[in-house]
């Protein structure tokens, strides 16, 4: 009997001594790094209803929101290389030099979204970077417009790029590039990753 229990025991203590290096790997810093990656992640809500100036944008210039090509790599985001970053940092600069800050609402009281204006507000600066990337090769289904609040409360329309990084901001206010949870702004909506007509919550 008691040589029994000793072999469960000792047996016991080889099933520890076995686990322990596995359970180590999943400690608090693990965890960490989890719980950071998934947070740098916009969760997307239900759907919701398209901006009225983003539908007429859409019949106007069809091929701009065109759904994305079915790929196997679905919605996985873009690597995130020293070059890539140097494009985004290149094409997000050079287009907030390149469009003169301008409100353009129409006479309704609505915007007017157009696509490389010579001047224009927050939406044509993100249309405008979301089309130039597409033409470098960018993946559509990682470039969506989202709204937002400033913390001003004011009405923002930035664009934001899922990389393996996280979801990154392109914002015509500043050249640097945030993270969107380091961007100060509150988000409200976004496009959809394989149908850039439809929109989500956040």
């Amino acid at each position: 009997m008691f040589g029994k229990i000793a072999r469960i025991v000792a047996l016991a203590s080889l099933v520890v001594s076995i686990l322990a290096p596995t359970a180590s790997a999943v400690g608090p810093g693990s965890l960490a790094r989890t719980h950071a990656m998934r947070n740098a992640f916009l969760v997307e809500g239900k759907r919701v209803g398209a901006p009225f100036a983003h539908i007429i944008f859409c019949k106007e210039r069809p091929e701009e929101c065109a759904p994305a090509k079915r790929t196997r790599w679905g919605r996985a985001p873009v690597h995130l290389t020293g070059h890539r970053m140097k494009e985004l940092n290149t094409i997000n600069s050079g287009i907030n030099q390149a469009i003169s800050p301008k409100s353009d609402k129409t006479a309704m009281g609505g915007d007017e979204w157009a696509l490389a204006p010579r001047a224009g507000d927050c939406e044509d600066y993100a249309l405008t970077k979301r089309h130039v990337l597409i033409t470098k090769g960018w993946p559509a289904r990682n470039l969506r417009l989202a709204i937002t609040y400033t913390s001003f409360g004011e009405g923002h329309l930035v664009l934001v790029v899922k990389t393996n990084a996280g979801d990154l901001v392109l914002d015509n206010r500043v050249d640097a590039i945030r993270k969107w949870n380091k961007s100060g702004l509150k988000w409200r909506m976004i496009q959809a990753s394989l149908d850039p007509r439809q929109w989500l919550t956040l």
